[in-house]
C-alpha cells in the first residue's frame, strides 16, 4: 500500500472515532439557565431577554408591579405574556428612535395579552405628543382588530396614556404607595429615574444624562453608561 493510501485510511479511521465519540455522549450537555423567580415582595431588575446588548433597557419588578424602562425595537419578544398582561407602566429615557421603536410593539402586544385599561407611559417633554401620534396612527387598525379578531384586553387597553410630570424637570411620575418612580430630565431631553421601594433606591439613567445619579443620595444600584449597562443578568435589591 502506498503512503497516500495509508494516509487516507488513517484519516478515515480518525473521523469514524470522532463520530463514535460524539454519538457516545462524551460531550458535555448544555445546561439551560432557569428563569429567576421573582416574588411579590422582591425588588428586582431584570434584563430585556434577547436584547442584553442594548443599553438602557430593563424590567423592574417590585411589590408585584412591573415597570419597563426603555422600549427598543424587539422588546415585545423579550417580555413574557404575563409581563405584557400585567405591565404597570413604561418609562422612556428619551424620544430618540433607539429607545422608542418598540413602544408600539408593547402597546399592541399587551392588548392582545389581556392588559386591562390603557398602558401608562412616562418620559421627557414631548412624550404626550409622541404617544398621541401612535394612538392616532393605530386608530383604524384598533377598530378593525376589535371587531374582527377581538384581543383579550378591552378596547381602551389599546391606548397609551400619559403619566404626570411630563413638562417638569423633576417629578414623581408613578406612585402606588410602596413603589415610587421619579423622573429627572436633563437639558439634552434625556430622562433618568429614581425607583424607590421599601427604603431602597435604584437609579436608571441613559447615556448622556447624569442628574439622576448626581442628586440621588444613598443608592443601592446604579445603571448608567459608566456602570451597569447593558444589563445582562438579574439584580436583586431585595430577595425573599
Amino acid at each position: 500500500m502506498r503512503w497516500k493510501d495509508l494516509l487516507l485510511v488513517a484519516i478515515a479511521s480518525t473521523c469514524v472515532s470522532c463520530g463514535q465519540a460524539a454519538r457516545s455522549g462524551d460531550e458535555p450537555e448544555v445546561q439551560s439557565v432557569a428563569e429567576p423567580q421573582v416574588k411579590s415582595t422582591d425588588f428586582a431588575i431584570l434584563p430585556c431577554k434577547g436584547l442584553e446588548e442594548i443599553a438602557s433597557c430593563a424590567l423592574v419588578m417590585a411589590g408585584g408591579k412591573r415597570v419597563l424602562f426603555g422600549a427598543p425595537g424587539g422588546i415585545s419578544h423579550a417580555l413574557s405574556r404575563d409581563d405584557l398582561r400585567n405591565m404597570d407602566a413604561v418609562m422612556l429615557f428619551s424620544l430618540r428612535s433607539e429607545g422608542t421603536e418598540g413602544l408600539d410593539e408593547i402597546r399592541n402586544a399587551s392588548w392582545r395579552a389581556g392588559h386591562e385599561g390603557s398602558l401608562p407611559v412616562g418620559g421627557p417633554s414631548g412624550t404626550g405628543a409622541f404617544i398621541g401620534a401612535l394612538n392616532l396612527a393605530y386608530e383604524v387598525s384598533d377598530a378593525l382588530t376589535f371587531v374582527e379578531d377581538r384581543p383579550a384586553g378591552g378596547f381602551d387597553a389599546a391606548l397609551l396614556a400619559l403619566l404626570p410630570g411630563e413638562d417638569e424637570e423633576r417629578a414623581i411620575v408613578f406612585n402606588t404607595g410602596d413603589l415610587q418612580v421619579t423622573k429627572i430630565e436633563s437639558r439634552s431631553s434625556r430622562v433618568g429615574y429614581w425607583v424607590d421601594y421599601e427604603g431602597h433606591r435604584i437609579v436608571l439613567e441613559p447615556c448622556g444624562a447624569n442628574q439622576a445619579e448626581e442628586f440621588a443620595g444613598d443608592v443601592d444600584v446604579i445603571l448608567n453608561c459608566e456602570s451597569g449597562w447593558p444589563l445582562k443578568t438579574p439584580k436583586f435589591v431585595i430577595q425573599d
